[in-house]
């Protein structure tokens, strides 16, 4: 009986390490590159706008991050998902083009719970290549994924904020990076 708690906490570990990680890292640059992209981190105005922002980023991430993990992990799902999240995104900019980008709280509140959604995407795609887990094992990965995007969305925008907000362009491009060094190892190790 001791074994077999051992293993299955290796195999836990190893989930975390093989999926929740990596999708929290990947889903971070997807979700700064569209902020830079679109120019929505630029529109901010008021230190108040980050109640919402945030609010929409925790809201997204627990949501997206615990629905892509739990639901059955395919090639037709990850499709699916993926489609949806282009909507998401789409939807999210229109949202900031009718508004002229001069946005308001409601309306950020939805576009970062919006700009979330490559999670699921992401943490489908991180499930493909994982073993059969429980609906309470993919759910505490999903919650681990959400947790961790957080934190690093918060402390990316910190550390932007604390150097004068220059070089906004590093997150995405530190995140992405650190994504693609990641897959990689993890495939190979």
């Amino acid at each position: 009986m001791n074994a077999r708690m051992e293993q299955g906490r290796g195999s836990i570990i190893s989930g975390l390490v093989r999926g929740s990680f990596p999708a929290a890292i990947l889903t971070t640059g997807i979700v700064f590159t569209f902020g830079y992209a679109t120019g929505v981190i630029f529109t901010i105005g008021d230190t108040r706008q980050l109640i919402p922002v945030f609010a929409g980023i925790i809201t997204g991430s627990i949501l997206f991050s615990i629905l892509g993990f739990v639901i059955k992990t395919n090639k037709l799902n990850l499709l699916t998902l993926t489609l949806l999240s282009v909507l998401f995104l789409v939807v999210a900019y229109v949202i900031m083009f009718l508004n002229s980008l001069v946005i308001d709280n409601t309306n950020f509140l939805i576009i970062s719970f919006l700009m979330s959604s490559p999670a699921m995407a992401v943490s489908q795609l991180m499930g493909l290549s994982s073993k059969s887990y429980s609906v309470l094992s993919k759910v505490s990965f999903g919650a681990v994924q959400a947790v961790l995007i957080i934190l690093l969305v918060f402390v990316f925008s910190l550390e932007y904020e604390l150097h004068g907000q220059v070089n906004l362009y590093f997150g995405p491009l530190i995140f992405l990076l650190l994504s693609i060094i990641y897959l990689a190892l993890v495939k190979v190790v």
